[in-house]
Order: structure tokens, then sequence, then C-alpha cells
């Protein structure tokens, strides 16, 4: 029994994951070159930028693609493979954030056992309209999605004028919203996860916050842990979809070695910024820059 204690201990304890991270690079050091097609300055070259981007996803809580997709088409893979490997790359680094977030309380999991089925419902119908849809009306969908998020970014730029949502008078819990309401937002957003492969984070973060009236931290948790349980089925759509013939598997994962673990260990960074005072109180204005860059790269 306290063995089983201390497993479940010392995963909460930063050092514990720098020091897999070092066994880690120690052991697929040996596979570089050779069994793995990186070099050892290209491995470590990607592994501290997957760092880097995990720390910022899992602190403001917007979706990777942003981060991941320039840079992974600057390793000359094709934006249509770079958005799979991202996709791929997420998972790791919202799985270990997600967990420790939900081991530190902060994922409101009535709201998350709620929107999670709605979440998958998205996601596959916008997988198999990947499938349907002609390939000239994807960018007129995107331009839908461009235009809501741009909305959603305005109005949270007017909460910051108008009250903080962490010192805000919260709402009776009797007057709140139905959650039932909320459903069409992450259906319509989920959707375009499975369908263009963008995060679904970026709509539910402001809805959380300026509808639901959550807290941003826990709004970012929350809607992180969603994300996650969604790209993970999003996986298995794609397994399935390469399984019966309908997809191959992307070039260049061979960088998902590197990206990985490097995002692992950028999500428990992330994690752990929020305990600092200054950051937490600022931790809106920085998924606000995120999602301006995101908006601004998609349209690019």
């Amino acid at each position: 029994m306290e063995i089983l204690f201390w497993l479940r201990k010392i995963p909460r304890y930063f050092v514990f994951w720098v020091l897999i991270d070092i066994i880690y690079i120690f052991f697929i050091s040996s596979f570089l070159g050779t069994g793995i097609p990186l070099s050892l300055s290209q491995f470590i070259g990607v592994h501290l930028l997957a760092i880097a981007v995990g720390t910022m996803v899992m602190f403001a809580g917007l979706g990777g693609g942003v981060l991941w997709i320039p840079v992974l088409t600057f390793l000359d893979i094709r934006p249509s493979e770079a958005v799979a490997i991202s996709i791929f790359t997420q998972i790791a680094g919202k799985g270990t954030g997600s967990l420790t977030y939900l081991f530190y309380g902060m994922v409101d999991m009535e709201k998350a056992a709620s929107f999670i089925p709605m979440a998958l419902l998205g996601v596959t119908l916008g997988f198999l309209a990947g499938f349907c849809i002609p390939t000239a009306y994807e960018r007129f969908l995107l331009y839908i999605f461009l235009l809501i998020a741009g909305y959603l970014l305005m109005r949270t730029i007017q909460s910051l004028n108008t009250q903080n949502s962490d010192a805000a008078e919260k709402i009776p819990r009797d007057t709140m919203p139905p959650l039932r309401r909320s459903y069409p937002v992450v259906v319509f957003s989920s959707f375009f996860t499975g369908f263009l492969s963008i995060g679904n984070t970026d709509w539910l973060i402001p809805h959380m916050t300026l509808k639901l009236n959550m807290e941003t931290s826990r709004a970012v948790a929350t809607s992180l842990f969603i994300m996650f349980v969604t790209i993970l089925f999003y996986l298995i759509l794609v397994c399935i979809s390469v399984w019966v013939g309908n997809a191959s598997w992307p070039h260049g994962t061979s960088l998902l070695f590197a990206t990985c673990s490097g995002v692992i260990m950028g999500g428990q960074i992330g994690t752990r910024l929020i305990r600092i005072p200054w950051l937490k109180k600022h931790q809106k204005h920085t998924f606000i820059i995120l999602l301006a860059m995101s908006i601004i790269h998609l349209i690019w």
C-alpha cells in the first residue's frame, strides 16, 4: 500500500518529470541517425521548442496548432500532414497537463462530463464531413470559424475593461444558464476539430468565462481536459480510417519522438505557472494574445 501511495504522489513533483525527460533523452539518443532519421541537434532543437509550445498551451489554454503548424511546415512537412502531427503531439502534452489539473481539483467535472459527449459528437461529424464536403467549401467554413473566433476575441477583450472574471462576483447557482444551452457551442467548435483540426478550446474558454462565469484558470483547465478527450477520440478515428484504407500516416512522424516528449515536459511547466500570482493574473491576457495569433495564422 505504501508503494502505491508513493507511485501516486511522485508524479506531482516537478523534479520527477525532469529526471524522466533526461533519462528519455539519453535512451533515445542511441537510436538517432540509425533507427530514427533525426540528428542529435535536430532532436534537441525540436525537443526544446516542444517544451516552449507545451508550456504556453497548458498555461493559456489555446490550441497548439497555431504554434506547431508554422514550425512543422518550416521543417519541410506538408501543411496537411503537419496538422495530423500537431494533433498527435497535443495528445501527449494535453494528456499529462490535463491530468495534473485534474489531480489538483481544477477541472470542473460536472461541466466536463456534460460537454464531452457533445464534443465527441462534434468531432465525429467534422471527421466524416472531411470525406464528404468538397475542398472548395473548406475555405468558406474556415471563414465562418474565423468570424466567430474574432467575435469571441473582442468579447474577451471587452471583459478586461469591465471586470476581471477571477475577481467577479459569482452568479448564484440557481440563476446560472442550463448547461444544455452550451451544447451547440461545444458541438460546433468540436466539428472544426474533426474537420480542420482546429482546437475547440479557442471557443470553449471564452464561452466558459463569459457565459458560465467561470474563473479563467478553471475554464482553461476544464477546456483542456475536454480538448484532450476530444483529440484522443480523433486519433482513434484516424487510426480506423488508416486501417480501412481511407487515409495514410503522415510523413515526418519521426519528429513525434522529439515533440511528444517535449510537450509532456512543457505541460508540467505550464500547469505550474498559474501558481505564480502575477502570471495567474495575466492568464487571460496571454490567451487573448495567442488567440489573436491563431486568427492571424489561419487567415494567412
